[in-house]
């Protein structure tokens, strides 16, 4: 393991990690064995599996099971475990959250999934169940509570703001659904994995570097976390953590110490020597107008696609893009 001079340690939820890198929920959590290999190959902190209630009404013992896991998780490593619910009910969502904290989790991430597709219910109401949900949580447990949000709000910073007030300590940006294809022999849904990549991560770079200056608790980046790279440039938009998922899943636990080397390599080349005092430091906090370079930005990209070299569709070169920035220029 890559160990380095830098200070790559973080501060999430209120606790100490010693590194940014947290795989998240994914089926790669489901045994002790293989979270202790994610320790060892230098995860600052583990998100269990989610917890759904669905299944749970259909497998009576599943809930045991999962609490049994939380246990042995909690005895078996020394980095912080974080479990993951997804529940339907009020009820459920306290009952649940309550026998996880009893379990041992350090903390809860709470995977919401609430999607309307009545015309008669408005926004407000679709929003107000997610703060409803987060209400009850943090009331009924004393552990840190983070969301887990997908990012279809018509205005997420009222909503990162509103889910802070009700007792959510951080936030996850963003849930990634599977949306289901069509399959044109079977004349119906078609269901496929498709494994991030780092061109998605734009999205939760954008909204962490957006809600950084407003002071809303702990960000995480979640989606398209798989470079080095990757992890430097959403601590330097304000996230303290970035959840990985699809390259692990691609390359293996173990590839967690080569994302670690190149973030090492990465701060040395752009002068960083700790992630904490670098956390937000390219944010939209250090620009008077964010909404004018946002703008910009738009416009910029426009612009500069008429001067890309995009070739015929007979010509399957690859295509040739000059950039005129680069990496670390001030």
């Amino acid at each position: 393991m890559k160990t380095g001079t830098h200070d790559i340690s973080v501060n999430y939820l209120g606790m100490e990690l010693r590194s940014p890198l947290v795989p998240s929920a994914s089926p790669l959590g489901e045994h002790v064995e293989t979270l202790q290999q994610m320790e060892n190959s230098g995860a600052g902190a583990v998100v269990l599996p989610s917890l759904f209630e669905d299944p749970y009404e259909r497998h009576p013992n599943h809930p045991g099971f999962y609490f049994e896991e939380i246990i042995k998780a909690r005895e078996a490593l020394k980095i912080p475990v974080i479990a993951s619910l997804n529940a339907t009910t009020p009820e459920s969502w306290i009952h649940l959250a309550t026998q996880i904290a009893q379990a041992g989790a350090h903390a809860l991430e709470l995977n919401i999934y609430h999607l309307s597709l009545s015309p008669e219910v408005p926004s407000s109401e679709v929003e107000k169940a997610y703060i409803d949900v987060v209400k009850s949580v943090t009331s009924a447990v004393s552990i840190p509570v983070s969301v887990k949000l997908p990012p279809f709000f018509t205005n997420l910073t009222h909503m990162a703001r509103d889910l802070k007030n009700a007792g959510a300590m951080g936030l996850v940006l963003f849930n990634r659904f599977y949306q289901p294809d069509l399959d044109l022999l079977s004349m119906g849904p078609g269901y496929t994995l498709r494994l991030s990549t780092s061109a998605e991560n734009r999205l939760p770079l954008r909204w962490i570097s957006l809600l950084y200056q407003h002071e809303i608790g702990y960000l995480a980046a979640s989606t398209g976390i798989r470079t080095g790279a990757d992890v430097l440039k959403m601590i330097l938009s304000g996230a303290s953590i970035t959840q990985v998922c699809s390259i692990l899943l691609q390359r293996g636990i173990p590839w967690l110490e080569a994302i670690e080397g190149e973030l090492h390599q990465w701060m040395d080349t752009c002068n960083i020597r700790s992630l904490r005092e670098a956390r937000g430091t390219l944010s939209h906090r250090c620009m008077q107008n964010p909404d004018q370079i946002e703008r910009e930005e738009y416009l910029k990209a426009l612009q500069g696609y008429a001067r890309i070299d995009v070739p015929s569709w007979r010509d399957e070169r690859p295509i040739q893009i000059e950039s005129r920035f680069k990496f670390g220029a001030r």
